[in-house]
C-alpha cells in the first residue's frame, strides 16, 4: 500500500529526511519491506535514518547500503544534497562507532573527482567501474554482490537510475554515456530480493520532465517489481 509522501518545505531538506526516517523506522519496525520512490538521491539519507533507528538495528544487526549508481555522492558539502547523502551515513555511523557498509555498482569513472576516489578508498567502500559490469562480467557482478551480502544481515538497496545507459534512462539530471545494462542493473535486484536481506529499496533520480516517451519511468516501474515481486517465499 501507499504509505504517504515525505515533501521538503521551505528547502528544509535535513526536516524532510528526518521525517522520511521516522516514517521508514515505523514501518520496518511493524515488519513491513519498504520501498521509496524519488526525488533526487538525497533520499538515501532519509531511508538510512529509518533503518538505523529501527528496532533490528538497535539490537545489533548488521546493516549495509548497496548503491547501484554511477556516482559515489560522497562530496563534502556544506549543504547536504543529493550529491552528500553517503558522506552524511558515514559521518553518521562513525558518531555511533561503526563503519558505514557501502558497495557501489556502476561508478562511472569520468563522472567522479579523484576527491571521491580518495574519499572512497579513505571510507573503506568496495566498487565495480561500469567498465567491469558489462554483460560479459556477470559472473564476476554476482561476485561481488555475493561477497557484500556476505558481510550484512540487512540491505538497503538504493538504485540511482543514471546508472543505466542513457538510451534506456533518459529521464535523469545526468545521462550516462556509457551506463550499466539494464539486464546487468535487474539481476542484481534480483539477486538481493531473494537474499531474505532486503529491508528497504530505493529508486531515485526520476526526472519526467526530462524524460521521453516515459522510457525512465517504465524502467523504474519495471525495477521495482522485480524487487517487491522477487522475495524469498514465505516473505512478508
Amino acid at each position: 500500500y501507499d504509505a504517504g509522501d515525505v515533501v521538503v518545505s521551505g528547502g528544509d531538506l535535513e526536516g524532510a529526511q528526518r521525517r522520511l526516517g521516522a516514517a521508514v523506522t515505523a514501518l520496518l519496525d511493524h515488519g513491513h519491506p519498504v520501498t521509496i520512490l524519488g526525488g533526487g538521491h538525497e533520499v538515501a539519507y532519509g531511508t538510512y535514518l529509518g533503518i538505523a533507528g529501527s528496532a533490528a538495528v538497535r539490537d545489533g544487526a548488521r546493516c549495509g547500503v548497496l548503491n547501484l549508481d554511477a556516482h559515489f555522492d560522497l562530496r563534502s558539502d556544506a549543504t547536504p544534497s543529493s550529491g552528500t547523502p553517503f558522506l552524511q551515513m558515514a559521518r553518521a555511523e562513525k558518531s555511533r562507532g561503526r563503519d558505514l557498509r557501502y558497495a557501489v555498482v556502476g561508478i562511472a569513472q569520468s563522472s567522479n573527482t579523484s576527491a571521491l576516489f580518495t574519499a572512497a578508498s579513505e571510507l573503506g567502500v568496495r566498487y565495480l567501474l561500469d567498465d567491469e559490469c558489462r554483460i560479459a562480467h556477470l559472473p564476476d557482478v554476482e561476485t561481488f554482490v555475493g561477497e557484500f551480502l556476505a558481510t550484512v544481515d540487512l540491505v538497503h538497496l538504493t538504485v540511482d537510475l543514471d546508472v543505466l545507459p542513457a538510451a534506456i534512462a533518459p529521464g535523469v539530471s545526468a545521462p550516462a554515456a556509457y551506463g550499466v545494462p539494464l539486464e546487468v542493473v535487474q539481476h542484481v535486484c534480483d539477486l538481493v530480493a531473494r537474499s531474505g536481506r532486503l529491508a528497504v529499496a530505493e529508486v531515485a533520480e526520476l526526472n519526467p520532465a526530462f524524460d521521453i516517451d516515459n522510457r525512465t519511468a517504465r524502467t523504474a516501474a519495471r525495477l521495482v517489481h522485480r524487487i517487491v515481486t522477487g522475495r524469498p517465499p514465505g516473505a512478508p
